[in-house]
């Protein structure tokens, strides 16, 4: 028997399993997004409330490039500690969750330097320009020293979620967001004898934030949460080779998804003056449509957490008929909240992109940031659909270990069909306007989720065996 405790259960009602598990995952994960949603808010009340938004939009779309390759590992840390989980092998989860923590502080280090040591280059790179670039650098290298935070609150909340557990994550992802918050405030804007730091506050604050929590965490783990702790360190080569074997494709997937991301940030560069706009309105503009989408996108992947925790949970116990069935009453809870997440942002765009710093009272360059912002969300909410059917299906998959035709699915999608494409959408702007880059990902994303339904209908995931 499973441990009755506040989570996914085997033998009870699906619905209600995936809602009570899945509700804690979906508040979580969207605190998890509003990290980088109150950096815009807060930085947007600095003086230039445009270039501190296009600094830390390109800055810490950079950093999050490996929070979602890294993701990939989760996913495989997930599945394992799931699977033996169900199966009533506590050894071989500990484990399993073990060898993720090593891969973590191993992957922190290499993921961590390379940004930190060609900061200001990447960001040049990606479309920095004139008075953006310096505080560009600056938030860059901090969070990217920062980068292990990141990766053992990730690593430390989706072992818990494997067994069951998306309380204890909801505490330590909410706690790290409300003393974000006020780190933000203090370290950005300076007091209580702390000079003002200004976007390079907003980097401090997230890492400080991430940090003390991950730490808590681990001293949970290391005591014990449901049978599971985190005590061995010492490498086990195949255990280790399982969570990269099912976790490398899943980084992969998820780097394929995140560069699409970096191109069209780099495209809109090329595609403003064509359209009319400027450079540094309409890449602030997509900094705080993007990060109003990440909210509804992380949103989601608590209900994808749900799925791959039940899937994996259920593929132990040798019911693949539930994990099927537990993926798709997620997929529909997602979808409902997507289309709650699309008409709020649809009705509320322009106070929304206000509540960032542009007023339209501060000047003309405001008043095109909002003008801007308002056309993405207009467009890009169209496609939560697609995107809530990509996220679930995708994160049950990994749940079952089978991560490599997502792989595929986007590899092809958003690499090989995508670039070209959006590269020729860009390149009419001036026929389109900013209009054909949003138009063109909403494409991309109906592509990816049409493929991901027909493989989870007729692939034979369901019989993958994790040893």
């Amino acid at each position: 028997m499973l441990p009755t405790q506040e989570g996914p259960k085997t033998e009870t009602s699906l619905l209600r399993a995936t809602v009570s598990f899945g509700t804690p995952l979906v508040i979580a994960m969207a605190l998890g997004a509003l990290f980088n949603l109150v950096d815009l808010y807060i930085v947007g009340r600095m003086d230039r409330p445009e270039v501190a938004i296009a600094a830390v939009t390109i800055g810490s779309l950079v950093n999050s490039i490996p929070m979602i390759i890294f993701n990939g590992i989760v996913n495989a840390i997930i599945a394992l500690v799931a699977r033996f989980y169900g199966l009533g092998n506590l050894p071989r989860a500990n484990i399993a969750a073990s060898q993720g923590l090593v891969l973590t502080l191993i992957l922190s280090a290499i993921f961590g330097f390379l940004p930190w040591l060609y900061a200001e280059e990447i960001c040049i790179a990606l479309g920095a320009k004139g008075d953006v670039v310096e505080p560009a650098t600056d938030y860059l290298a901090i969070v990217s020293l920062g980068t292990f935070t990141m990766f053992l609150l990730m690593h430390i909340t989706g072992a818990m979620r494997a067994v069951g557990n998306s309380l204890v994550p909801l505490v330590l992802m909410g706690g790290a967001n409300l003393l974000n918050v006020v780190l933000d405030w203090w370290f950005i804007f300076g007091g209580l004898g702390l000079e003002p730091m200004g976007v390079a506050g907003a980097a401090w604050a997230t890492v400080v934030a991430r940090g003390l929590f991950a730490i808590a965490g681990l001293l949970i783990l290391y005591r014990g949460l449901a049978g599971l702790k985190l005590r061995s360190l010492v490498v086990r080569w195949q255990m280790m080779w399982q969570v990269l074997r099912i976790g490398v494709p899943s980084c992969a997937q998820w780097l394929v998804r995140m560069v699409s991301y970096l191109y069209i940030l780099g495209f809109v560069a090329r595609a403003a003056p064509l359209a009319g706009k400027g450079i540094t309105e309409a890449q602030a503009a997509f900094g705080v449509g993007l990060r109003l989408d990440t909210l509804a996108l992380f949103s989601g992947f608590g209900w994808g957490a749900a799925a791959a925790t039940l899937v994996g949970q259920n593929l132990g116990r040798g019911r693949p008929d539930r994990a099927v069935r537990a993926s798709w009453i997620a997929l529909g809870l997602n979808i409902a909240m997507m289309l709650i997440f699309a008409a709020c942002y649809v009705l509320f765009a322009e106070p929304l992109v206000g509540i960032m710093g542009f007023d339209l009272a501060v000047g003309t360059d405001a008043q095109q940031v909002r003008e801007i912002g308002r056309t993405y969300l207009y467009v890009t909410s169209s496609g939560f659909v697609f995107l809530a059917v990509a996220v679930v299906l995708s994160q049950a998959l990994a749940g079952a270990g089978a991560t490599k035709f997502p792989l595929l699915i986007e590899l092809v999608a958003y690499g090989f069909v995508g670039y070209p494409f959006v590269k020729w959408v860009a390149e009419r702007s001036d026929i389109w306007g900013l209009r054909g880059l949003w138009l063109a990902a909403v494409a991309l994303h109906l592509a990816v989720a049409i493929a991901y339904v027909l493989w989870f209908r007729f692939g034979p995931w369901a019989r993958r065996e994790i040893q």
